[in-house]
């Protein structure tokens, strides 16, 4: 038993090394479960893969905040998600300069009216959902916060957790089938 478990993790081993060698769709998709359940990676993907962009500050164009949104990561103290818009300020450092920006983040829902019968009680509508962030303004050279790793220390205690009671019955498993071997 011991010794398939030390094929299947010298077989794990080479698989990880094998796969995080260059770019391939099994990486991309490791990495996506690990930042989702990184709130501000979470955050930052929402706003790449919004339905609208809408740029608002004129000093700054597209691809500087696309290079500014590389590695962002969220103000929690000056952000404001419970209002309508949700407001978000994003702090990063680019090219050894500090970089604020605030962004406004639209999420709605619009009733398409074409389905509509009026010869039946019950009208059938359906509900597309969309999104528009509104990069407001992008500060340079001011004094920003610091990344919060809070998230990662979320991750690992829900790792453990589920982790060591699963050692612990795999040990339990492994005696009794010893047990019954003997």
């Amino acid at each position: 038993m011991l010794r398939r478990l030390m094929f299947f993790g010298v077989g794990a081993l080479i698989s990880i090394i094998v796969l995080s060698i260059g770019d391939n769709r099994v990486k991309d998709t490791f990495v996506a479960y690990i930042n989702y359940f990184n709130p501000e990676k979470r955050v930052i993907n929402q706003f790449l893969f919004a339905d609208h962009k809408i740029y608002l500050d004129s000093n700054s164009n597209r691809s500087e905040i696309d290079l500014f949104l590389n590695k962002a990561w969220v103000n929690n103290e000056m952000t404001d998600t419970d209002s309508y818009p949700q407001v978000y300020v994003l702090d990063n450092v680019v090219i050894s300069q500090n970089q604020r920006l605030y962004c406004r983040y639209y999420d709605m829902e619009k009733r398409d009216e074409t389905i509509f019968d009026p010869t039946k009680e019950d009208s059938v509508t359906s509900l597309k959902r969309f999104s528009i962030v509104e990069f407001v303004k992008l500060e340079k050279d001011i004094p920003i916060s610091s990344r919060s790793y809070k998230s990662y220390f979320y991750l690992t205690g829900i790792f453990l957790l589920i982790m060591i009671p699963v050692i612990f019955f795999c040990r339990r498993l492994i005696r009794r089938i010893g047990l019954k071997d003997e």
